[in-house]
């Protein structure tokens, strides 16, 4: 995977690619522009830049992904905590849930069992 930033329209497309792919290129415009308004150079150049950062690939008109939603979400968490909080996970957590954010028991246990598995020994 690319190590590229990917902006939030172009996010929305990629929800709409993982959602359809494979799709063909003039289906995909018509569905962005009855869901967010685009007009087809748009998605046009959208396209095209997300397959030159290799998010996607285009063959004969039809586009698939090359990077998966996990992935992507993945790449973009760990830069945001990187970006805004010098990598450091505890400062995002505590951001997170500062200001009295509350959160659920259920919530609660299930990150303390991630973590216990994402724990070196």
């Amino acid at each position: 995977m690319k190590e590229n930033s990917i902006g939030d329209s172009e996010y929305k497309l990629m929800e709409i690619i993982w959602d359809y792919a494979p799709i063909a290129s003039g289906e995909l415009s018509t569905m962005c522009e009855m869901i967010h308004g685009w007009k087809k150079t748009t998605v046009y150049t959208m396209l095209k830049r997300l397959q030159d950062k290799g998010f996607i690939q285009s063959d004969k008109s039809t586009i698939t992904f090359l990077v998966g939603r996990d992935d992507l979400q993945r790449q973009q968490s760990e830069e945001l905590v990187e970006k805004n909080f010098k990598g450091s996970l505890p400062m995002f957590v505590n951001a997170f849930l500062g200001g009295g954010k509350k959160m659920s028991k259920e919530d609660a246990q299930s990150l303390i069992d991630m973590i216990e598995q994402h724990t070196e020994e």
